[in-house]
Parts: C-alpha cells; structure tokens; sequence
C-alpha cells in the first residue's frame, strides 16, 4: 500500500498528527529510548495477532548512526534472515508512534502469509514482471505492494487491528495507484468512501473493486494472484504524458511529480548471494498472466474456451523456447531479471549458472568407471626355524636375538614366514571429463534463452562431479578465443562458468589444446596434461567440422599436407589416448549426427535440438557408452 509522508503537521487528507512542541511550530521529538522500549513492549501482542503460538525473535530497531542509508522505508523484513527491521527516527517523523503493533504485526505478516519465504517471494516477483509487461524498475514495489494488501485484510479482518489508522496518519496519496489502493481497503474492510481515498482527487472504482476481488479470492495464493493484480494496475502506471505529470515511479509511491518519494509501507532487503531454490525449475511461472477481469476465480464465471479470444489476456514475457521437457518454466533471462530486482546477483552468468544447474539435476547421467584387477596382498606370518644353507637376507635378527643372546645358526636363528591373501576389488574410479563447448555466433547465448546444448553440458559436467570425477571445461568460438577451467578441476562454479560463457564469434575448434591435454605438446615435448584416463566430450553444431579439418582439408598448421585418414586425424589418435571414450553432442538434426559419425571414430554422436531431444540423449548416454561395460569397451 502507498502513501507519501504528510508534508506538515496536518496530513494530507486533513487529519491530525501529534501537536507542535510549545512555542516551536514543531512536533515533540520523542525520547529515542522511551520509543524503543514501547515499540519492543508490543511485540509480544504484535506476535499474537498471528495466533499464541507464533515465534520470532525481537525486531531490530533502529535509530540514528545505525539508521541504514537505502532501504527507502520505515520498516523492512528479511525472508533469509527472517528478521524485522524498524527505522525509529522515521517512525517518529511519519507521526506513527502509537501504531506500533499494527506496524509490527504487518512485518511479521510478511513473514508468515506473504511473501514467507525467498523462493516464495521470487515467485511472486516473477508473475508481477509479467503482468508489468514493460515497467521492470517497479516489479519489486508493486510484488511488495501485492503482499501489503493480503497482509493488511488479513490483520483487519480477522486480528481486528486498525491498519486504516496507519494510512489516516500517513496521509492518502493522490496518485491514481494510491486512490486505487486505498478505495480497495475501504471496499474490502467496509469503510464509507472517502474515510481512506483523497476526496479531491478521481478514484478508479472499477480497478479497486476488482482488486478487492482479487484480494480475497487469493488470499491463501500470494503467487497466484500476482501476475493479475499486476496486469491490473498496469494502465494506472502509464508513461508520463507531456504535461509533466510524473515519472511511473512518482505514481506508484503516491508522491507529488516533483517529490519522487517513495512512500510504500515498508520494504524487504536480502543480502547478496542467496539463491531462491526451485525458481528456475517451477513449471508454472511461464504460464500466460490473466487480467482479474476475466480470471473465474475472481470473476465466479465458467472459463472462456480455449478458442476464445481475451483481449485481457497477457502474454508471459521471454518465456519464449522454455517449454516442451522443462514445462513452462521461465527463461535465464527472466530468472536473471528476477534475481536483480530481489538484488541477489548482478551477474547474468552466476545467474545463468544457477539455471542451468537446477535444470541439470533432472537429467543426470551415470558416470563411466574403470575397475582394475584385484591385487594378492602380502601379510606378515610367524617366525620358523632358519637352517644353514639358507638365504642369510632371510633372518630376522632382531627375533633370533630375543629369542637367544647367544646365537647358534641353525638352532636359533628365525626367520619371517610371508603368507599371501588374496585382494579384494578395489573401488571403482571414474574417468575425468574433458568438455569443450562451442559459443560461436550459430550457437544460442545460454544466458539469454533455454539452450539445450548447453544444458547437456552442464548435464555431463555434473554428472561427473556427482560420480567423484574431475573436469576440464573449454569454451570455444574462433581463433584465440578460448576459456574455461585451465585445467581439470573439481569446482563446479568454475565449470559452469565455462559452459554458460558465450563468445558469439567465429568457429575455430581449440584442436592444440585437445592435443596438449591427451598427447603432449609437439612444440615443448612437455607430457600429456591428463594424468588419468578421461572421457572427451564435445558441444557444438556443424562448426564440430573444425575438429576434423586435418581429415576434411584445410588444416590451418599445413595446408599443403595430404589429408589425414579418420583413423589418423588428432582429434581420433586425442580420443585413443583420452582412455575413456568421446562423444560429439550437436545442435542439429540426426542426419548431421549420421553424418559427423563417419569422421570422428572414437566418438559416439547424439543430436539435441530441444529439451525433449535431451532427455533422449540422457536415456541413450546411459545405456550405451555411460555405463560400466560401455566404458571398458571405450577404452
């Protein structure tokens, strides 16, 4: 809910605020402790308006040095930390004081009914962003918006606190949005028209009933009811026209166009680096966003059929190409988009890592192992007698001369006795993985859409590391355009750094890296960089070609030179020495895949084109070369 701070002693709907201080024309400052031990003492009765049984620790007051410089409000919550937070120096100039248990129960509110968690409020935020369509900087205000209502009809209604009363001290805006809010709450806690809105100014009726609606039909659905409170109050938000109305952001907090205060109840601040889990994964955010006027549950109406026209309707936005095997689930990103507004990321690639990872999980594969031969072990017996004529290396001398200080050989001579039992299995070891993705300009950029390529990679990359395995991940476009780990690793940020990097440029297969890894350098004469037996993968489309140009032509370090048999080309003798088997994942038909087959021995080529082509892959990786008769095979 909005409002901006009264501009004065009187508030802007005409009521009044505490007295000036005698002679002052001011208010009294009230005693910063006296303040704070009144607001603590509510707490308890803050608390029970949720029910006897609630617990949270004590809010944390602020006030003074210790006054934060960007939360923008009054009072703020935290869904990591799960705390409450209230600026007693702004409280005291707002002139709300005396509405401590209403103040501090609406927090709590945030705590327990909306948004409750992180991945609840990411959720909610996701839907807002789609229902805005276009207005990005205001999803997190109008999603915190979206719970100040739910949170508010619920402490009124049925904690019987006097939310109004915070508005009638805060003043009522006069923003469109404002006098919509506030004619909602005088609609949905049956209050005479005008005790909330601003009597000077127009109200859209129409837009408050309907929200009214909507309050109550989601009120147990915060993430359901966003997206259509958004599309909503989405015509209320209107680019400034040339009047020098205000900038969106001015309408929404209900300040004048020259304040740009923003005015809303309170706000909520995560700290960086939180992840919201199962965002990216929750087939249900890309669904299309439904405006109130059309949506049953609010309407009570039948649902219109699927050929009907809705001009209402409100497309969800980039959730184009996320659909199919994921559901419909949003894009990276949109999910990126989300992260930023919750100020959790402000990197698209840790963003994009993110996504590619919760997507990757469903899909993993089993990992190829090697399982050597048991080995006898040698166990340390008795002691026997050692005669003349014997090896003298076989005498313990130490047991013969405990055994007599004088020293007779033949008589008290010892020697060990060695006895052999048989080994057991040794534990299987898995092959590393050497992954090479291709970020050329035919490849999608991951952190843009769904790529299906790259979450194959990331498919095998984790898949590997679940098995124990370590990884090499190569990110390649044309000529020195390379990055990736530097090495096998098993820090799986590092990995998915690499497969969701994207150069956009030319195709130009690291084929020296390939050999230095398996074969040596043929410059330096330095060793193979694998120290053990891996698996060589490779992500591309039909730029996979620069893998082979030694057999193709055109091989850039002789181009005069005869074209090499498959059998003899670098990347086959790579993939030989690799021990662990390859495989050519393309984006492209099966035909290309067919066709790749015949240049590449030692791989094994799957195509992927989209996400259902993915779950095919996982099922024929697994049963053809990923499990542990098809890695001995390979090697």
């Amino acid at each position: 809910m909005t409002g901006a701070p009264p501009p004065g002693p009187t508030a802007a709907d005409g009521s009044a605020s505490l007295p000036p201080a005698p002679g002052a024309g001011t208010r009294h400052a009230p005693s910063p402790t006296g303040l704070r031990d009144r607001w603590l003492a509510a707490w308890p009765e803050a608390l029970a308006a949720w029910g006897t049984q609630t617990r949270l620790h004590a809010p944390v007051l602020h006030h003074g040095d210790d006054r934060p410089q960007d939360v923008g409000s009054f009072a703020w919550f935290s869904t990591v930390d799960v705390e409450v937070h209230i600026d007693l120096d702004d409280i005291a100039e707002r002139g709300l004081e005396d509405h401590a248990v209403a103040v501090l129960a609406h927090e709590i509110g945030h705590h327990l009914l909306s948004p409750g968690d992180l991945t609840t409020s990411a959720r909610i935020l996701s839907r807002v962003r789609d229902g805005l369509v276009d207005l990005d900087p205001l999803a997190g205000a109008m999603a915190n918006l979206w719970s100040d209502l739910l949170v508010n009809d619920r402490l009124q209604r049925r904690a019987g606190l006097d939310m109004a009363a915070i508005f009638a001290a805060l003043g009522a805006g006069r923003a469109p949005l404002a006098q919509m809010v506030m004619r909602t709450d005088e609609i949905l806690w049956g209050l005479t028209r005008g005790t909330l809105t601003h009597p000077d100014h127009p109200v859209p009726e129409r837009e408050a009933s309907l929200c009214a609606r909507l309050v109550r039909a989601y009120a147990n659905d915060p993430v359901g009811g966003a997206g259509g409170f958004a599309a909503l109050i989405r015509p209320l938000l209107a680019p400034a026209s040339s009047d020098g109305a205000g900038t969106a952001a001015d309408r929404a907090s209900g300040a004048a166009p020259s304040g740009g205060q923003h005015g809303i109840l309170c706000s909520q601040s995560e700290p960086a680096g939180a992840v919201p889990a199962g965002l990216a994964t929750d087939p249900t955010l890309g669904r299309p966003v439904l405006h109130p006027a059309v949506d049953p549950r609010v309407t009570g109406a039948a649902p219109s059929g699927p050929d009907e026209e809705d001009p209402l309707h409100v497309p969800a936005s980039d959730a184009t190409g996320a659909a199919d095997a994921l559901g419909q689930a949003i894009s990276p990103a949109h999910y990126d988009a989300v992260l930023r507004l919750l100020g959790l990321t402000t990197s698209s690639a840790q963003s994009a890592a993110r996504w590619y990872r919760e997507h990757a999980v469903r899909f993993l594969v089993p990992f190829p192992v090697r399982t050597d031969s048991p080995v006898d072990e040698e166990l340390l017996g008795g002691h026997e007698q050692w005669d003349l004529g014997e090896d003298l290396a076989d005498v313990d001398w130490a047991a013969t001369v405990l055994r007599s200080p004088v020293i007779v050989p033949g008589v008290t001579t010892v020697r060990r006795v060695h006895e052999q039992q048989d080994g057991h299995d040794p534990a299987p070891r898995p092959y590393d993985l050497d992954l090479y993705l291709d970020s050329s300009g035919s490849m999608p950029n991951p952190q843009q859409r769904l790529a299906p390529i790259a979450l194959a990679g990331a498919v095998l990359a984790l898949s590997a590391l679940r098995a124990g395995a370590r990884v090499q991940a190569t990110t390649w476009s044309g000529p020195g355009q390379v990055a990736g780990t530097d090495g096998f690793t098993r820090d799986a940020d590092a990995i998915l750094a690499a497969i969701v990097a994207h150069f956009g440029g030319g195709t130009s297969f690291p084929v020296p890296l390939l050999e230095r890894t398996h074969l040596g350098d043929p410059v330096t004469g330095a060793p193979a960089v694998r120290t053990r037996p891996a698996h060589v993968s490779v992500i591309s489309d039909d730029g996979i070609s620069s893998m082979f140009l030694d057999h193709l032509g055109g091989w850039p370090r002789d181009p005069s030179a005869a074209r090499a048999a498959p059998d003899d080309t670098l990347a086959a003798r790579a993939v030989r020495a690799a021990g662990g088997g390859g495989s050519l994942v393309l984006q492209g038909s099966d035909e290309l895949a067919r066709r790749v087959a015949g240049w590449a021995p030692g791989y094994r080529t799957f195509a992927v084109s989209s996400t259902d082509d993915l779950v095919r892959f996982s099922r024929d990786f697994s049963r053809t070369l990923w499990t542990t008769k098809g890695a001995d095979r390979a090697r």
